[in-house]
């Protein structure tokens, strides 16, 4: 797979982490699945990281991961494009 195509597998992931639509548990299951993962794209590592941190926490929202993002460091990422309809 080229690294075009594999940030946008990334991408698409970590969206469907994000997507409240998609049933907790399957998501729950592609948190585990992932959990030795090493993204390629360091933001989305980062990203991965937060999203792992908050989803034992309630609902995911782009606002809680932009304040999860910004206190571990990372105040410039755009956590709404993790979201559906980004």
């Amino acid at each position: 797979m080229n690294r075009a195509a594999q940030l946008a597998a990334e991408l698409q992931t970590l969206r469907a982490l994000c997507d409240e639509t998609t049933p907790r548990e399957e998501r729950r299951r592609l948190v585990e699945d992932l959990s030795s993962h090493m993204f390629v794209e360091p933001e989305h590592q980062v990203v991965f990281e937060s999203i792992c941190a908050l989803f034992s926490r309630g609902p995911l929202s782009a606002a809680r991961l932009t304040v999860h993002l910004n206190n571990r460091g990372f105040p410039d990422t755009d956590a709404a494009k993790y979201f559906p309809g980004a």
